[in-house]
């Protein structure tokens, strides 16, 4: 994890598209929230669900890659 090469914009957008090749999406941060988010189904749907790392659901872009490496085919 983190020796890809590329710039980390360009691991966000490498992760992005894994993760919505398996049914789930990947946020970069803002301001009202200062880490990366990855979710599965609507906001406030029963199948909604969202990765938790070290600081909550918020993610390292490391983290992101890890869950979205282990994320099966949607």
């Amino acid at each position: 994890m983190g020796a890809d090469t590329g710039t980390e914009q360009e691991r966000y957008e490498r992760l992005r598209r894994e993760a919505g090749a398996k049914g789930w999406t990947l946020e970069a941060p803002t301001k009202r929230h200062p880490g990366y988010l990855l979710t599965s189904g609507k906001p406030g749907a029963k199948d909604a669900r969202i990765a938790f790392g070290a600081a909550g659901p918020v993610l390292t872009l490391d983290e992101a890659e890890t869950y979205v490496r282990e994320l099966p085919r949607g």
